[in-house]
């Protein structure tokens, strides 16, 4: 199995769709992650996204509109709350006095993937993510993207390879394995059964093609 690509359990953590509430609530996104990465050991990994159903903002009293400025600066608190010993802060959507956010992660800080197909997306990735997570997509949709990516790093002054890519996509053989590579893809998301009664033999069988034969 190569490398550079790793099939994981299909887990995504929204971040301003289904987290709604965290995202009003400056420090409680930050403060979920920060519990996950110290009983994982280091091995947490933030997916965000500004999210597309005007009408869940709406429910938790938030202008869907401001959704994507909301959510960068968000990003730029929560690395703040993980790696500084007192934050302050008086931006366009949140704003508070100096506070204190221990414990720290055992990250400094947490990666952020961020999500979405879109342009807009994309940019927010090379500006502010450390990552990009895509669901649904094939080798050939999600080579597409990363190329577009690329070069939106390199506008950003970022060096492409810094930015990693995590896709969700199915994964059946060794040339699955190829082709995904061969689209710059670093982590791949797996659900490898149809059926949920399927999933305990399906995820063992996964196991032991990919991960017990595999060098990884």
């Amino acid at each position: 199995m190569p490398r550079r690509v790793r099939p994981l359990p299909s887990l995504f953590l929204p971040f301003g769709q289904r987290s709604l509430s965290a995202l009003k609530r400056r420090s409680l996104f930050a403060r979920r992650l920060t519990a996950l990465d110290l009983v994982s050991g280091g091995r947490a990994v933030a997916g965000v996204g500004a999210g597309w159903l005007a009408s869940e903002w709406e429910a938790v009293g938030i202008d869907p509109a401001t959704r994507g400025a909301r959510l960068d600066e968000a990003i730029g608190l929560c690395r703040r709350l993980w790696t500084e010993p007192e934050i302050e802060h008086h931006g366009a959507h949140f704003d508070f006095a100096p506070v204190a956010f221990e414990p720290k992660p055992v990250q400094q800080p947490i990666p952020i993937l961020v999500g979405g197909e879109s342009n807009v997306a994309l940019r927010r990735v090379a500006r502010l993510g450390d990552g990009w997570i895509g669901m649904h997509q094939t080798p050939q949709s999600a080579g597409a993207k990363v190329a577009v990516l690329r070069k939106l790093c390199e506008d950003a002054g970022r060096d492409p390879e810094d930015v990693e890519v995590t896709v969700g996509g199915a994964c059946e053989s060794d040339d699955d394995l190829a082709a995904w590579q061969a689209a710059g893809v670093d982590r791949l998301i797996v659900a490898p059964w149809q059926r949920s009664r399927e999933a305990p033999e399906a995820m063992a069988a996964f196991a032991k093609r990919f991960i017990e034969g595999g060098d990884q």
